[in-house]
């Protein structure tokens, strides 16, 4: 990957991405399965290889461990390569005989979305230059994300670099994140949250409607108003300025967009594919949906866990 990297563009890495992040994530879905899941424990970019067929795999296996059932923490010296270690695996400073280090499934994790970052920045490090690296990864404190524009990628690495193991993603659950997802399940998803019963009522008492209308922005102003009306069917007052309001104008576009008369107005065309217009207008949107909804119990409802189990 050291190679492939170094001799793409920019753009080309970008395009690229997902389908190499995707493979490696599929490779620690592998190697993590349950009853006894395999520590790889070196993951980095000159351990990710491409064979004949262009397919991304993971390679050498010679610090690995396996975890005997039941158990989540395999400990040992501190072992691996410098820059490519999870927090809770390596020290911050550089005394660390007769020490043990914790190695988890989730430090992989964190690892590959330092390898993820590596590959969309074509070759930075998500902890800043080399000098400070070690000790920004001891402060929870991944500074080169804020170098990244596109909300998809950012959510999606910040959630993977998580200071705290608990609170990053298996691979499994990492592979359902909306930016590896193609728009098609990004829009279903959105559709989907936006049929919950509790969405549906605008239930005050729902975590997860006081989250989603904490966000003050109002988004019917990303609309034009001939626009909202045509997709409100005439009755604009119907939806409010909530997010949760948003949801449903969604859903309800998304079931009945094919019920409108044969001509239709200027305004059906200007929208055209609903689900690129929304997700268009919307960019960061399944984004907000999918970090609150994967927080909360609401991913294992049987509707909604293919888009986050």
């Amino acid at each position: 990957m050291e190679q492939f990297v170094e001799h793409q563009s920019s753009t080309d890495l970008i395009t690229c991405a997902p389908r190499i992040i995707e493979q490696v994530l599929k490779g620690l879905a592998d190697l993590h399965i349950d009853p006894n899941p395999i520590l790889h424990r070196d993951l980095k970019p000159s351990n990710i290889l491409r064979n004949a067929e262009g397919s991304w795999l993971l390679a050498d296996f010679g610090i690995s461990r396996i975890l005997k059932a039941g158990m989540s923490t395999y400990e040992s010296g501190e072992m691996g390569t410098d820059d490519w270690k999870a927090v809770e695996s390596c020290f911050p400073g550089s005394e660390t005989d007769g020490n043990d280090v914790r190695y988890k499934k989730e430090s992989d994790i964190q690892v590959a979305g330092m390898v993820a970052f590596y590959i969309v920045t074509k070759g930075q490090h998500p902890f800043g230059a080399k000098q400070e690296r070690l000790q920004n990864l001891h402060d929870g404190k991944p500074v080169g994300l804020d170098t990244l524009e596109d909300p998809l990628i950012k959510d999606f690495l910040f959630w993977m670099l998580s200071h705290k193991p608990n609170d990053r993603p298996s691979a499994y659950e990492a592979l359902q994140h909306p930016y590896l997802q193609t728009t098609k399940k990004q829009f279903e998803m959105l559709c989907k949250v936006g049929n919950q019963p509790e969405i549906k009522i605008q239930d005050g008492k729902s975590d997860v409607v006081r989250q989603l209308n904490s966000d003050p922005k109002d988004w019917q102003k990303e609309i034009a108003p001939n626009v909202l009306e045509y997709l409100s069917k005439g009755n604009t007052l119907f939806y409010r300025h909530s997010w949760t309001d948003c949801l449903r104008l969604i859903r309800n576009v998304k079931e009945h967009w094919h019920d409108h008369p044969r001509l239709q107005p200027k305004e059906f065309f200007d929208v055209g594919d609903p689900q690129e217009y929304f997700l268009n207008i919307f960019p960061d949107l399944s984004v907000k949906v999918h970090r609150i909804i994967r927080s909360c119990d609401w991913k294992e409802r049987d509707d909604l866990k293919e888009y986050f189990m």
